[in-house]
């Protein structure tokens, strides 16, 4: 797999660089290292200031001098931490320096490198007004052009992951992607797993009105045993290739049941897919996946189509 990793100098972009041999060790084939000089920013603050063309050339120099003493501290760090990890060999590392508004360049490179997966470290705002106001790790999500890790704290050597599925391609994609990225030799010894599927109560709020329990039992019915379905046909799946893993069904909004579900598992991961949803469909339906991404505490891997 081709990873692009984001790099600022943050403890939580070492914790990103760090989880690139934690738990992609097996499947590392190429890491691009990226730096980006936010100059636009810079230009338009330092402008309104009344700074010369002189002074604001000579910070941009001194920035692309500190980017590159960043980069080369984070592919020191990422060559042990990958090192570290065992991973088979011949794993490229690459840095790039570059300049413009962080969240469009590093959209623009993963689309460029063809990049398997974005990863990044991110605050995890939770409050509303951080989530409105966004992130560039949430911004990142919303136009990335493949899956993206956002890493919010250190990831255990043996991490408690949780995988929401529902049967869709979205979540397809999912269990694909954490199976042949996540190093499954190693699970056994390494990776908790959680499979959870949630069943929507859809009904909730016309079922009292409309129509009596036992009718609204028996429409849930179906979509109670699709799920029942889809949770035991991946937990034998993962148990036959030798993860530690359980299985639960729940009922309820998606969205706060896989919350409360990352909170009570104490998991270090949530791994989710995403249909990849754009403009005013997206707008409607929500997402699920960056809705978690947003207000969980633990860090996400979401799964989204590559775009080609």
């Amino acid at each position: 797999m081709k990873v692009l990793c984001a790099v600022d100098g943050s403890e939580f972009s070492n914790w990103a660089v760090e989880a690139l041999g934690t738990l992609f060790h097996q499947s590392l084939r190429e890491v691009v290292l990226l730096h980006v000089v936010d100059d636009v920013q810079l230009r338009q603050g330092m402008k309104k200031e009344g700074a010369s063309a002189a002074k604001v050339k000579k910070v941009i120099t001194a920035m692309n001098q500190d980017g590159k003493q960043l980069l080369k501290q984070a592919e020191n760090h990422a060559a042990i931490a990958i090192n570290q990890a065992h991973t088979k060999p011949f794993v490229a590392i690459r840095t790039v320096l570059t300049h413009g508004h962080v969240t469009n360049v590093v959209t623009k490179q993963a689309e460029k490198r063809k990049a398997d997966l974005i990863v990044m470290g991110s605050r995890g705002l939770s409050n509303i007004t951080g989530y409105l106001m966004g992130s560039v790790s949430r911004k990142v999500l919303t136009h990335a052009p493949c899956a993206v890790l956002t890493v919010k704290e250190p990831i255990s050597e043996k991490p408690k992951v949780v995988l929401a599925v529902d049967g869709s391609n979205a979540s397809k994609r999912a269990v694909s992607a954490f199976h042949s990225w996540l190093a499954p030799i190693l699970s056994d010894e390494a990776i908790s797993l959680n499979v959870l599927s949630v069943v929507p109560q859809f009904l909730t709020d016309i079922g009292p009105k409309l129509l009596s329990k036992s009718h609204a039992k028996s429409l849930m019915k179906p979509f109670q045993m699709r799920a029942k379905e889809v949770t035991a046909q991946y937990r034998e799946f993962f148990l036959k290739e030798g993860y530690r893993v359980t299985a639960d069904v729940k009922e309820g909004e998606p969205r706060k049941v896989i919350l409360d579900q990352l909170e009570s598992a104490k998991a270090d991961l949530a791994v989710l897919g995403s249909k990849g949803l754009t403009g005013p469909e997206r707008f409607h339906m929500g997402s699920v996946s960056e809705w978690v991404a947003g207000y969980t505490s633990c860090s996400t891997l979401v799964i989204r189509p590559r775009r080609t």
